[in-house]
């Protein structure tokens, strides 16, 4: 039974082909950049080079195929890499060869917080996916995932850069906008879950985390595996538009941009106990689990504020 990664080489995408391999699964993964498939055991993976923004790649690597697991996404716009273009034409394009290819079941990667609304422009672009996937015909899985937390992410080692570096952190808005967060090597074992899941069929899940945090929970969180103590000061939410908008003219990568700060008033969390319940398995805690942001150095924390995550905490 081969299953189909895109996005393989990715934050999630490597824990996922990790995890199907341990379920017995002949794996399969769409690697855009050769050279990237190095961190996989050749002799247990099937590597074909292409992009979900190429058809005719897709093409001649969807064939003798079961299973598709998508993916490929992005944050955060940059040049052709557009929210329509990834996000919804590469959505389009991969259900197109799945369907040719006689796939079986497709499992989708979307956010929590995706809606019909284009002002939200990255949420908005998972809501239009998702609909794709709905009206594909291809019996598919869902999974809306809150804030990911694990070595190489972005989130908890871009707060630890601002605790190295500032005395006092900036929280954008009040901080009591709640997350759940949740472990990515959890959600790469849901993702391996509903492959074959018959209950998880023609269904959308939100998956969080064992708890609910502010904002200022989660910068508490990240100060206390740090050792250290930082006092908040918390900024508007008008008063941060203009920085950000001229930030996004400065840097090709900025620390924010403006679709991420209007998300950051959006309620990230899913149904209490979604991940015991439909995937059998407790997620793990937040705290114990960050240990990797220690690492972060002032150097590095510079380097965030100025839009460049360095490679050794970042390398996908």
């Amino acid at each position: 039974m081969t299953v189909m990664v895109t996005g393989a080489t990715g934050f999630l995408g490597r824990r996922v082909v990790q995890a199907l391999l341990d379920r017995g699964k002949d794996v399969r993964c769409l690697v855009r950049s050769p050279g990237a498939e190095v961190m996989f055991d050749q002799d247990r993976v099937d590597v074909h080079y292409g992009s979900v923004t190429n058809p005719a790649s897709l093409r001649a690597a969807f064939y003798d195929l079961e299973e598709v697991v998508h993916l490929v996404a992005v944050i955060q716009e940059r040049g052709g890499a557009t929210f329509y273009r990834i996000n919804v034409e590469g959505t389009r394009n991969v259900l197109k060869a799945s369907e040719d290819g006689g796939v079986r079941r497709f499992v989708h990667m979307s956010a929590i917080g995706a809606q019909e609304n284009p002002a939200m422009r990255y949420l908005y672009s998972k809501w239009v996916a998702e609909q794709l996937v709905f009206s594909s015909g291809i019996p598919y899985t869902i999974l809306r995932p809150s804030l990911l937390f694990g070595e190489g992410d972005e989130f908890m080692n871009a707060l630890a850069g601002l605790i190295r570096t500032m005395p006092i952190v900036p929280v954008i808005g009040n901080g009591k906008n709640e997350f759940q967060p949740i472990s990515v090597d959890d959600v790469a074992r849901c993702v391996a879950n509903a492959v074959d899941n018959p209950r998880l069929r023609n269904r959308r899940v939100e998956i969080g985390g064992p708890q609910r945090l502010t904002y200022d929970q989660v910068v508490d969180e990240v100060a206390f595996t740090m050792s250290t103590k930082r006092w908040k000061l918390h900024i508007p939410v008008a008063l941060m538009r203009f920085p950000v908008w001229l930030t996004e003219k400065l840097f090709s990568k900025p620390p924010v941009t403006k679709d991420q700060l209007a998300m950051l008033q959006v309620p990230n969390y899913s149904e209490k106990d979604t991940v015991q319940g439909e995937f059998r398995f407790s997620p793990r805690p937040v705290r114990g689990n960050i240990t990797y942001v220690r690492r972060v150095t002032w150097g590095d924390g510079v380097k965030m504020l100025l839009g460049r995550m360095p490679e050794h905490i970042r390398d996908h």
